[in-house]
């Protein structure tokens, strides 16, 4: 039985995989399409004709990066995910994802703030996909925020040779029974256990899965009415050459 279900299991990731593939080139193309009438032909378009162009254009980046996401999860579940392991400096990765989401904080009137140490922080790891984890965590925290709240982003290195990364947020919290659930694919909460909450339910399934290949843990703290923290260690070396 276990067999059949990695099977199945296995089938599943390979479709997600395929059919995301498939799905990128002509949402890639449409993007395109409308960036380039948006830019090359102001005078012609009315207002309302530009509105919907710049629908279209978000509404086709929102999609391609879902399907980004789902394709590198797909990977990185079929163990196919390379990674590319490098020293890399830490704060600069933060303040990249901060400043790619800060046109979500600030539509929300959100503000963020940084703590990080003085001193840079060189640690082994795939930069690119250290960052890709910050952002979707970032996300999260900026979608679920409440208008004019605060998120804060910090980085801490530990004595037990680790560099600690939290984002907090005062949004509204996660109920005890969907916090052993927030990592799993797909999954969505709901609000006030009725309405689920917006998003695709793959950021922090893909935040995991990258933090458990640098050989860290990840883990989430929250209350209802009071807000959520996501925090995740990386090694400063990795766990085979420690002392």
């Amino acid at each position: 039985m276990r067999a059949k279900l990695q099977e199945l299991d296995d089938m599943k990731s390979d479709f997600l995989a395929h059919i995301s593939h498939e799905l990128r080139t002509p949402l890639t193309s449409m993007r395109e399409g409308t960036h380039l009438l948006l830019d090359e032909i102001p005078g012609a378009l009315n207002n309302d004709q530009r509105q919907i162009l710049r629908i279209m254009n978000d509404s086709s980046q929102r999609l391609i990066q879902l399907i980004s996401t789902l394709l590198d999860l797909s990977k990185m579940e079929a163990g196919m995910m390379e990674y590319q392991i490098v020293p890399t400096e830490l704060t600069r990765i933060a303040s990249s994802s901060i400043d790619k989401v800060k046109l979500l904080a600030d539509g929300k009137h959100i503000q963020i703030l940084s703590d990080f140490p003085p001193e840079q922080l060189w640690i082994p790891i795939d930069g690119a996909r250290i960052e890709q984890a910050l952002d979707n965590i970032l996300s999260n925290a900026l979608k679920f925020g409440p208008m004019g709240g605060v998120v804060t982003l910090q980085l801490r290195v530990d004595p037990t040779r680790n560099v600690g990364i939290s984002v907090s947020d005062n949004g509204p919290g996660i109920p005890a029974e969907d916090l052993p659930h927030v990592f799993d694919r797909f999954y969505q909460g709901r609000q006030n256990g009725k309405n689920k909450l917006p998003g695709s339910g793959l950021g922090l399934a893909l935040a995991k899965r990258v933090v458990e290949a640098h050989e860290g843990k990840i883990r989430i703290e929250s209350e209802v009415g009071k807000g959520t923290t996501v925090r995740f260690e990386l090694p400063l070396a990795p766990v085979s050459q420690r002392g």
